[in-house]
């Protein structure tokens, strides 16, 4: 286990410390990704808003999880690779609020997650996001490259964080 580190003016970080293992699966580290991820996305979504706006509509993560590890079937319709694929495909859900006209609005967000090993550890491959519409008659809107959005930017952060914490 990794030691707490120390946050401003030498005093211990509100985060958890970080679990490092050798040799973790993307699904391992999912869980910490996770319980940290609202935090992380607030962050980047925060140092995104521009301040002079007079109205700002902008949403705040709560919550994330429903962990789901199980990989969609794509390797029967992709062509054949002389490398070996260690993608690793992770499914979860985040619970945004939204303020609209000082009313809350919640929005559940599903994202698809594919992440490979690299030499410095964990890195993002594509986060696809879809938000779950329940209202009858509403049109299913497919999948968007979230990548560089404020959740795909949070989870590049925290991959970052957790990659030179547990370097050695």
């Amino acid at each position: 286990m990794c030691s707490g580190s120390l946050g401003l003016w030498g005093m211990e970080a509100i985060a958890a410390p970080m679990i490092c293992t050798k040799n973790e699966s993307a699904a391992a580290i999912m869980p910490q990704l996770l319980a940290d991820l609202p935090s992380y996305s607030n962050r980047v979504i925060q140092r995104a808003r521009r301040l002079d706006r007079q109205e700002d509509t902008f949403s705040y993560i709560i919550e994330a999880g429903l962990p789901d590890f199980r990989p969609l079937p794509l390797k029967q319709q992709q062509f054949t690779s002389a490398a070996a694929d260690t993608t690793e495909q992770l499914f979860f859900t985040t619970l945004d609020k939204q303020y609209i006209n000082d009313i809350p609005v919640y929005l559940e967000n599903h994202h698809w997650l594919l992440v490979t090993p690299s030499s410095k550890g964990w890195a993002v491959v594509h986060l696809f996001s879809i938000v779950n519409r329940r209202e009858p008659g509403t049109i299913l809107i497919p999948p968007r490259n979230t990548t560089h959005g404020s959740v795909g930017k949070a989870i590049q952060l925290w991959l970052r964080d957790y990659n030179a914490y547990c370097a050695n």
